[in-house]
């Protein structure tokens, strides 16, 4: 496993003014302890702080919680930004223990205040990992053990009865971060004997807090010192929130926030209220399609906001994304709310994200790129989440044929549970039962997603809905690929009673009414079936099919190509084994699975332990078993019996152990390949002899160990003692 994941760490643009004294504290309470909560205000710099804290720190990672909206949501959104991901049976929350306690991390968890319930599951993850080191960022305490607090206070502000000269009064922490900000767009600005007490003045009524005041400077080319002044203590008090038992400081931010909205013109001010429906941040492209009007020149509008420090842009692997804070952000909602417009532009970003996953769900045709499609939806899955778990009882059918379109995010990129969790909320949402069309499709996906996380009942009882439900409203395709998955469970889990006449009657359905990816999921599911009941010949040329039916879907030549080179090496034919295995590889690794790639790995250590290169197989084992770690999945038990066996004798060779008394080291290696399952056909292929040479080698082994079937050898060779 490496040493963490390579996500998108927040770079900061401009320097850190005035926090030498809390920078420093922070550092040495980290060093000492493994929880540092920073508690302060909205606006007074929490973020800017931690990431300075953090700065240079090997293996620190980023977690930005503002758009987790359920304290449930907390664990896996810290598996995301790990880079881990759920695949198989093995729980997320189990992943990212094992995960820390093995490697540790610096996190750095972003806006905790509305997530105070989830304290628990975090006080869980450090005693539980004891190398894993949290930085926190809360408007309020956690209060959990060994929580450490440092607050972070406004910057100090001048003393008016007591004036400093110019040089002296430039040095104090809110006027440097002001004339800074100014000087951003003013070059020549600077604190003198003209402007000393004005500046001063703003600070104080500022109160010193960082975003306002960095607000408030983004004003004053356009307006001068005098009206920002004027707008800082005069009408902007007028601003402020009349509730009772609200902090001084809290009513100063919104109304700083609120009179910077008010010097915007409309159409940048509706822009930035709308852009409020965003999680997670947007693109240039994405604002324009939600929040956008004819005639509105969206580019233009973000470069103003940005430039008035109400939204901040930064270049990632992907290019320009936008962002608010999230102080900005409730604002930015409550205006779209005053506003009668919040219903309007939710639907219009459910629309937009239904568009996203309409492009995910058409990885089957030929002329889409796939990838590009995986990678948006990648990156914009809290934008997704958000869409899924906001939508109102009108739009759940559109919700739920979202969730179901996403399946291949859900799936090839390792988001299992999250996907579950989506189809079975909205499943369950009684408007989820108008559109049977739609709704089979979710159940498919959702019965799917259990099936790789090896939960066969449940997967079954869904897939027979499905498939239930698509017979009723006529829908054969749906039917075949449903019926299709319902043999593949059956396959995989050695039921094979009554398979055979469904998976023969998905591929007939299949060939007369079905697409192509129908047709060679069926033809997979019998292949599966065949290779199931020892009759591999028949199970290659099916898999063979199914590849030429889908040679031009990535994915798809990854998956069969695998399939073909597993058979291919239980047929001894270990040439045509890693010819199709590396094919199986690069494409897996260029689609950025992670569910089926660690089986490819595998087999491809298998393959190597027959060849006779141990150190390679168990390069390769580690490498699988570190994949599935990340993944949380685990070795499919068509693939654990065979893997564990080679890598006995991966270690056996490792440590030049000889065979046991009276057996050759020929007949040892036979024994083995016996106890994989191999037929004599299949181990003369593997070992380079004749079939009869094979068959004397396994009589003479129970003439020796004085047994009479081949059960009886591999039980033999399960009782030998393994090798750590």
């Amino acid at each position: 496993m490496g040493e963490g994941p390579a996500g998108d760490f927040p770079v900061p643009l401009t320097p850190l003014i005035g926090r030498e004294r809390e920078l420093a504290g922070a550092r040495v309470l980290l060093a000492g302890g493994r929880l540092l909560t920073l508690v302060g205000v909205g606006g007074s710099g929490k973020t800017r702080l931690a990431l300075e804290v953090v700065r240079g720190e090997p293996g620190a990672v980023f977690v930005d919680l503002a758009p987790v909206r359920e304290p449930g949501q907390f664990l896996p959104a810290v598996a995301r930004a790990l880079g881990l991901r759920e695949a198989g049976a093995q729980p997320l929350p189990v992943t990212l223990y094992r995960y820390l306690r093995q490697w540790g991390a610096l996190l750095v968890l972003d806006n905790f205040e509305h997530l105070l319930e989830a304290a628990g599951e975090l006080a869980g993850l450090l005693q539980r990992c004891p190398e894993m080191r949290v930085l926190v960022t809360s408007r309020a305490p956690l209060q959990v053990p060994g929580e450490q607090l440092l607050q972070v206070q406004p910057l100090p502000v001048p003393d008016l009865r007591a004036l400093p000269a110019p040089a002296e009064l430039a040095a104090i922490s809110s006027v440097a971060l002001f004339a800074a900000r100014v000087r951003a767009a003013q070059p020549d600005f600077a604190v003198d004997a003209g402007n000393a007490r004005t500046i001063a003045e703003v600070c104080l009524a500022l109160d010193g807090l960082p975003l306002a005041l960095e607000l408030a400077a983004a004003q004053v080319r356009r307006y001068g010192l005098a009206e920002v002044l004027a707008r800082s203590r005069g009408r902007f008090m007028l601003w402020q929130s009349p509730r009772r038992g609200v902090p001084d400081r809290h009513r100063t931010l919104a109304g700083a926030i609120q009179w910077s909205v008010a010097l915007l013109d409309a159409p940048a001010a509706a822009l930035f209220r709308r852009l409020s429906v965003f999680a997670g941040g947007w693109t240039a492209s994405a604002a324009a399609e939600v929040c956008g009007e004819p005639g509105m020149d969206v580019p233009a509008l973000l470069a103003t906001l940005v430039d008035q420090s109400l939204v901040v842009a930064a270049e990632n692997r992907s290019g320009l994304r936008y962002r608010m804070l999230e102080t900005l952000r409730e604002f930015a909602a409550a205006q779209l709310d005053l506003h009668r417009e919040r219903e309007r532009f939710r639907r219009r970003h459910l629309s937009w994200c239904c568009g996203i996953g309409a492009m995910v769900a058409r990885l089957g045709n030929p002329d889409d790129e796939r990838l590009p499609a995986l990678d948006l939806a990648e990156a914009e899955f809290d934008n997704l989440a958000a869409s899924l778990e906001g939508c109102g009882p009108a739009h759940v059918t559109d919700a739920l044929q979202l969730a179901g379109d996403l399946y291949h995010l859900w799936d090839s990129r390792g988001h299992l549970g999250e996907g579950c969790r989506h189809l079975e909320r909205l499943l369950a949402r009684p408007q989820a039962t108008v559109d049977l069309a739609v709704r089979a499709k979710a159940l498919d996906a959702l019965g799917l997603l259990r099936l790789w996380q090896d939960d066969h009942a449940a997967a079954r009882a869904l897939l027979g809905e499905s498939a239930r439900l698509a017979q009723r409203i006529g829908d054969h395709d749906r039917w075949a690929w449903t019926t299709s998955s319902l043999v593949i469970s059956r396959a995989m889990g050695g039921d094979l009673d009554g398979t055979e006449s469904l998976a023969l009657r998905a591929v007939e359905v299949a060939r007369a009414h079905g697409t192509r990816a129908s047709l060679a999921r069926a033809l997979c599911g019998l292949a599966l079936l065949r290779s199931a009941q020892g009759r591999e010949a028949e199970a290659s040329q099916l898999m063979e099919q199914c590849l030429q039916l889908l040679d031009y879907m990535t994915w798809a030549r990854g998956k069969f190509s695998y399939f073909l080179g597993w058979f291919a090496f239980l047929d001894g034919n270990l040439d045509r084994a890693a010819e199709l295995l590396a094919t199986s590889l690069g494409a897996f690794e260029l689609m950025g699975e992670r569910r089926s790639l660690p089986d490819t790995v595998d087999a491809l250590g298998c393959l190597a332990e027959a060849r006779g290169q141990p150190a390679e197989a168990l390069r390769r084992f580690a490498e699988a078993q570190a994949m599935r770690a990340a993944a949380g999945s685990c070795r499919n038990g068509y693939l654990a019996r065979r893997c564990t066996l080679a890598e006995v004798r991966a270690r056996a060779a490792q440590a030049d152990v000889d065979p046991p008394p009276g057996i050759t080291a020929r007949e040892f290696q036979v024994a083995h390949l016996v106890a994989d399952g191999l037929t004599n056909r299949q181990i003369g292929r593997q070992l380079a002899i004749s079939e009869r040479t094979a068959e004397r080698h396994v009589e003479n082994l129970r003439r020796k160990l004085g047994v009479g079937t081949r059960a009886q050898v591999a039980a033999w060779v399960s009782a030998l003692p393994t090798l750590g």
